[in-house]
């Protein structure tokens, strides 16, 4: 019987984790697909923080120098 072909792929990050510069990061044992996954999660999540902090700063309402103007007891309306 011959072994069982492993289906998934296991989520092992390399110790030599690093970019040369001028490589060719198609080329076999530089970045794997869990890498690249890796890497693209990553950029989402700063995304998806920068926009959210983005739109809580914008959004927020100002403070207003107006105030409540209490009319007088003898304005008859």
């Amino acid at each position: 019987m011959l072994p069982r072909e492993e289906t998934t792929m296991r989520w092992k990050i390399s110790p030599h984790f690093h970019f040369k510069p001028g490589s060719n990061l198609g080329s076999k044992g530089h970045l794997d697909p869990r890498t690249m996954d890796l890497l693209a999660t990553i950029a989402l999540l700063a995304l998806a923080v920068g926009a959210g902090w983005y739109l809580a700063t914008s959004l927020a309402t100002p403070q207003s120098t107006t105030t409540f103007i209490v009319p007088s007891q003898s304005v008859h309306w």
